[in-house]
C-alpha cells in the first residue's frame, strides 16, 4: 500500500521540508495545494516548474494531484474559471 498526504495541512512549507517531511515519515506521494500563498502556483515559471518536478523526482516522491481552488460553480462568466481550470492542468503537467 501506498501513502500519501496533502499539504493542505502544512500550509505555505517549502517544498524541500514537504519533501523531508514525506522521506521521514515513509509517504510515496504528496498531494500539492496550488494557491498563491503556496509554494506551488500556476503562477509559477517554467524554469520552477522544472526545479519543482526535478525536486520530487531526486527525492523519489511523486506528485499525486494539484489541489486548486477554481470556483466552477460560482456564479456568473465561465471564461475565468475555465482559465483557471486550464492553467492548474498545465501546472499538473509540468510537474
Amino acid at each position: 500500500m501506498k501513502l500519501a498526504f496533502s499539504t493542505l495541512g502544512v500550509p505555505g512549507l517549502p517544498v524541500p521540508e514537504v519533501l523531508t517531511l514525506a522521506a521521514a515519515h515513509g509517504y510515496d506521494g504528496v498531494e500539492l495545494r496550488a494557491h498563491p500563498e503556496e509554494p506551488v502556483h500556476t503562477g509559477l515559471s517554467p524554469a520552477r516548474r522544472a526545479e519543482t518536478a526535478a525536486q520530487f523526482a531526486a527525492a523519489g516522491v511523486e506528485v499525486l494531484a494539484v489541489a486548486g481552488y477554481a470556483r466552477v460553480a460560482a456564479p456568473g462568466d465561465d471564461a475565468p474559471v475555465l482559465d483557471e481550470i486550464r492553467a492548474l492542468l498545465r501546472l499538473a503537467h509540468d510537474l
